[in-house]
């Protein structure tokens, strides 16, 4: 939710400072006061490019800041950020002539891809150019799953098609793969050098270990007899703690444990020193061939050399080859169980697939009926909406290829959406999805600019108990130029433009009750007689009733 607004040499506004309820909150005010400067202001803080061109031409720098309140999703996007927070977020961005630009969320600088992504979902700003997203064909799947929540279904099937995708692709490869007579020489010849190097991780671990103990020879000899010595050696440990232990020769029970402890660590003891007497022992001629040691060494440096890889890489290459000839030699065979397993996997994708279709078409009806419902409330009586499901090839997102399809009137064959609704049918129609798909979205705030364009009378006091009642559930700010929508607003406030001999400045705002009463009436009739202001005043109370009701 958005809790204020504050705006400085943006446009044609000097300063602004605005404090929002949840709600429905509405702006009006006459054409070129500035009322989509607002908007547009908002919508660059949390998603515009910084442009220059939007600075006040008196000054040198706009700055634009926001105070929101954050969910779980957005808390976790700042503990990934390692950004601090409490309850709310406030966002500020500083765009400046000389390109010096910043975009700051609670004090730390950010990018606007963070900005973006921090957002994500939780704003929506609807306009007739927003409304392309709701026509546009490309979208209504996801809608659709969107409504239906496919989502478990939907990764089933997405596993199953990733392994059918995978599989095909391997089948395709090897099917293309051809080797002539001098690559499958070529081939051989380096798979049966691997074979024979014998190649094994375990080995030059060993062998490594063993060039440095040769290495380190005299040092290991010294300190190996030394280490024996003073516990063989005359007068030695082993010696000295036998005698320790018959020493101990008392019947008491503290002495008897204490004797067994000690006799345990002396078994302990010869068991390490017969340990090292064997690794001595490896210093013979017999058992640590140097000479072997660095032929074996030279193998394996040589191979990693000429093959680029490690001697794991090594090991996967001689597979890899293994794979290349029994293909080369038996390449029906390998091809036709590779497509037995394409095969598996196609039809696996395609049962999940049926599954998740008819699950899809399921829903389908159910958004049909919401949608009509919606519209009709919109004074919309004859609208049909369906959604048309045709069949395509498998893909990512199932085998159903999904479009919206709508008729205004009766009679009308529903066509595709993008084709019929027109005017203020359209803004009604978006709103009626809107009201659906808001709903079941993290949508936040959403902002209506002027959605109600080409309506009156009736039909705009339905379009504003329709905002109303989406604002029950999701903060509203709504630009209109219609009374009957702002008579159903919470607050309401007003945009005007001042002029002085230097330039004009936009100024908002926000309205009593007696203020709300002289704007309805101003926006009606162009007038603030007692007649006018009675008419508005008799609107503000139906429409405020209208939605109380409508809400109970």
């Amino acid at each position: 939710m958005l809790k204020s607004l504050s705006i400085k040499n943006y446009a044609i506004i000097d300063k602004l400072e605005l404090e929002f309820d949840d709600g429905f909150s509405v702006f009006t005010g006459e054409t070129g006061a500035g009322k989509s400067i607002i908007v547009g202001a908002l919508s660059y803080l949390i998603k515009g490019k910084a442009d220059p061109s939007v600075i006040r031409n008196s000054a040198d720098k706009a700055i634009i800041e926001g105070v929101f309140s954050i969910d779980e999703k957005m808390e976790e996007t700042l503990r990934d950020a390692d950004i601090d927070y409490d309850d709310e977020v406030i966002v500020r961005r500083v765009i400046s002539r000389d390109n010096r630009n910043v975009i700051k969320v609670n004090d730390s600088n950010v990018t606007l891809n963070f900005l973006t992504a921090l957002f994500e979902d939780h704003i929506d700003i609807h306009s007739q150019k927003d409304s392309q997203y709701l026509l546009n064909k490309k979208n209504h799947l996801r809608l659709l799953d969107q409504y239906a929540n496919v989502k478990d279904l939907q990764a089933e099937y997405k596993n199953a098609f990733d392994s059918f995708s995978k599989a095909m692709k391997e089948y395709k490869e090897l099917s293309e793969n051809t080797y002539n007579q001098s690559e499958l020489e070529f081939y051989r010849f380096d798979l049966n050098e691997l074979k024979e190097a014998k190649i094994d991780a375990d080995e030059e671990e060993q062998l490594l270990a063993n060039e440095k103990r040769y290495k380190s020879a005299e040092k290991y000899l010294t300190s190996l007899n030394e280490a024996i010595e003073l516990f063989d050696g005359t007068d030695g440990i082993d010696e000295k703690i036998s005698i320790l232990i018959k020493t101990l020769n008392l019947d008491d029970p503290i002495v008897v444990n204490a004797k067994e402890k000690i006799q345990d660590l002396y078994y302990q003891f010869n068991d390490e020193i017969d340990s090292l007497k064997k690794l001595l022992d490896t210093f013979s001629d017999e058992e640590l061939d140097i000479d072997h040691i660095e032929e074996r060494l030279y193998t394996y440096s040589r191979l990693k050399r000429k093959h680029s890889l490690d001697t794991a890489g090594l090991i996967a290459k001689r597979d890899e080859l293994k794979e290349k000839i029994a293909f080369f030699e038996d390449r029906d065979y390998v091809l036709a169980e590779k497509k037995k397993i394409v095969d598996e996997l196609y039809e696996k994708a395609s049962v999940l697939a049926q599954k998740l279709s008819k699950f899809r078409k399921e829903q389908a009806k159910k958004l049909e009926k919401q949608i009509i419902e919606q519209s009709h409330e919109l004074m919309l009586p004859n609208v049909l909406f369906h959604i048309d499901f045709q069949e395509k090839e498998l893909s990512s997102d199932g085998k159903d290829d999904v479009e919206f399809f709508v008729s205004m009137n009766k009679g009308d064959e529903p066509k595709p959406l993008r084709n019929v609704a027109s005017g203020g049918e359209i803004s009604r129609l978006m709103l009626s999805l809107k009201a659906v798909f808001t709903e079941l979205s993290d949508t936040d705030l959403v902002i209506f600019d002027e959605i109600d364009t080409g309506v009156s009378g009736k039909v705009a006091l339905s379009i504003g108990q329709k905002i109303a009642q989406i604002a029950k559930k999701t903060q509203v700010l709504c630009i209109t130029h219609l009374a009957a929508v702002a008579a159903c607003a919470d607050e309401h406030f007003y945009i005007f433009k001042e002029d002085n001999d230097e330039y004009s400045n936009t100024s908002v705002k926000k309205l009593d009750h007696d203020e709300i009463i002289r704007e309805l009436a101003t926006i009606s009739t162009s007038e603030t007689s007692s007649s006018a202001l009675e008419a508005a005043e008799e609107l503000y109370k139906t429409a405020q009733n209208s939605v109380k009701n409508e809400n109970r």
